[in-house]
């Protein structure tokens, strides 16, 4: 039956592997070539020292792989790297206009959630307590100016993270993951090495759906199950994942850097993977255009994000619950009309207000922090955040598609990535 059901979903036309259900335009060769042997190799001793405390990185063993990054030429998105964890992998390669300092000061800060730098996929995130990317007494970007190739910077951390509902299913996951960050030098050039790999199956995936994926609007139902409906029902989880970024500081002047994805997921029912390229490469596509819509944004200094931040933060709960019910009183006034919402279920959680009572604290302050977040960029928000009294923001509804929190310490979590 299930087998059955998993092949009546890929005949979906919908969901072939050239077109996609999603917001991206996704366009993959059905025969992409391999990844290069010896880059295989870097990865998988990427993957090796972090799983394994006591293995020492090996710069030279690396090298390949950091070649193929910093000069391959042509798109390698029809280049397909080796199956891992159970599941297909994509590469994806982009530049954004920002240098390594910067990305790093918001990136990979400790003040600054991780989730909300790339809100098109990312929900809430945090480190865990006792998570050595913490413990340092310097930001990663301190090191930058004496960094040398022979002696990268290694570090080790454990985090928290959940998703905005996928463009496949519209379901979202929470899960932990380890991840190892290296800043070294090759020709020449600054780089960050990031390496997750999931620990342990997902939480159940829980129904959603994408509003607005270009204004970050997602609504979060906390009803298992997925957003479609055959297979509703279904309890689905992501079993594993894993990936390798690279960010290469390509010209600090310009300023100009290259993100490079290496991506695997392995997701579905009764531990069936039901995940294609396509489902992995459209969910990169909307973090890499999330990502550097923000990194990319001069108005946004990492001081002034982490001061906006620290504001939600310590917000006291009476002034945060009345902010969240205006909130869901202008969610609904939006995006009642939205045939999405149109479900009985889903209307009946936003109906006069009641989307407010599915949100608990931790998901409270993630909605609040992403509302902080589009008023620094010059977003329309759904609510005001300034230091008056709320009032009501005048929208109108929104019933078309158009092309993600802050996991605070509540969680054995503490704010970054």
């Amino acid at each position: 039956m299930l087998a059955l059901l998993a092949l009546c979903l890929f005949a979906m036309p919908a969901l072939a592997e050239d077109e996609p259900k999603g917001l991206m335009e996704v366009n993959l060769s059905p025969k992409p070539a391999p990844l290069a042997g010896d880059v295989e190799k870097g990865i998988s001793h990427l993957f090796s020292v972090l799983e394994d405390r006591s293995k020492p990185l090996s710069v030279a063993e690396i090298q390949p792989m950091l070649d193929f990054v910093v000069n391959v030429d042509a798109d390698p998105k029809d280049i397909e790297p080796a199956k891992r964890f159970g599941g297909r992998g994509i590469c994806l390669r982009r530049d954004v206009s920002t240098d390594l300092t910067r990305i790093l000061e918001l990136f990979y800060n400790p003040d600054i959630p991780n989730y909300l730098l790339c809100p098109a996929v990312l929900r809430m995130s945090g480190w865990h307590k006792g998570s050595e990317f913490l413990s340092r007494t310097r930001g990663l970007w301190e090191e930058l100016p004496g960094l040398t190739a022979d002696k990268p910077v290694v570090v080790r951390g454990r985090e928290y993270e959940m998703t905005t509902p996928d463009s496949f299913a519209e379901a979202y996951y929470g899960y932990d993951l380890n991840r190892l960050m290296i800043l070294t030098k090759f020709q020449g050039k600054n780089v960050l090495i990031s390496v997750s790999q999931q620990d342990g199956k997902s939480d159940v995936g829980r129904k959603g759906a994408i509003l607005d994926d270009t204004r970050w609007d997602y609504f979060y139902s906390g009803q298992e199950g997925l957003n479609r409906g055959l297979i509703g029902w279904m309890d689905t989880y992501t079993y594993a994942s894993g990936s390798v970024q690279v960010f290469v500081e390509q010209d600090a002047a310009a300023p100009r850097s290259t993100v490079f994805l290496f991506k695997w997921l392995k997701a579905g029912w009764a531990g069936m993977n039901v995940v294609q390229r396509s489902h992995i490469y459209d969910g990169t596509l909307r973090y890499v255009r999330s990502f550097s819509k923000v990194v990319e944004s001069r108005d946004l200094t990492p001081e002034y994000l982490a001061d906006g931040l620290k504001s939600v933060l310590t917000m006291p709960d009476a002034r945060m619950n009345t902010l969240i019910q205006e909130y869901a009183r202008n969610f609904e006034r939006r995006f009642k009309d939205n045939p999405k919402l149109q479900d009985s279920d889903y209307a009946k959680v936003i109906r006069d207000g009641g989307y407010a009572e599915v949100l608990d604290e931790k998901d409270r302050r993630s909605v609040l922090a992403l509302e902080k977040l589009k008023s620094m960029l010059g977003m329309e928000t759904l609510v005001t955040l300034g230091d008056e009294a709320p009032e009501p923001v005048a929208l109108a509804p929104q019933t078309g598609q158009s092309d993600q929190a802050l996991e605070v310490a509540q969680h054995e979590a503490v704010p970054g990535s």
